[in-house]
């Protein structure tokens, strides 16, 4: 699922989740539907369940994002992170 940004293009520090989840229902998708910095998300199959995108001004941001939004969502197992930024987003 792709969701749309808009305005002038910046800089932003990006990273890809990817997800193990005990059970990957849609009540858990629209957890982080609602994480405003989650810009994909993509439902998967293989070694992880779902795949997110986060977009962030900075690194901090980033980690607050993983730390206390991500991770504390109750379904959410495991998390791999791969940090790719900075990215420009227009």
């Amino acid at each position: 699922m792709f969701m749309q940004t808009s305005g002038s293009p910046k800089y932003v520090e990006s990273a890809y989740v990817m997800i193990t989840c005990e059970d990957c229902t849609q009540s858990m998708i629209s957890e982080l539907e609602s994480i405003p910095e989650i810009k994909e998300i993509h439902p998967t199959c293989g070694n992880y369940d779902v795949i997110v995108k986060i977009e962030t001004d900075s690194v901090d941001i980033l980690r607050q994002v993983i730390l206390e939004k991500i991770r504390k969502i109750e379904q959410i197992r495991s998390t791999t992170i791969l940090i790719s930024s900075p990215v420009l987003v227009y």
